[in-house]
């Protein structure tokens, strides 16, 4: 589905969906590494 959408988008819309994506993708990937990094501080400050 998602395909679709952006082979009927114009290319300078495709272009800017592409980045939209990427950048949402290393946003998650950020915030699951902090999460991780928070939990780690949180279970050695425990101990």
């Amino acid at each position: 589905m998602m395909e679709h959408i952006i082979k009927s988008l114009a290319t300078k819309d495709t272009t800017t969906v592409i980045l939209v994506l990427g950048l949402v993708n290393e946003a998650r990937l950020w915030h699951k590494q902090y999460l991780a990094y928070k939990l780690k501080d949180k279970e050695l400050k425990k101990k």
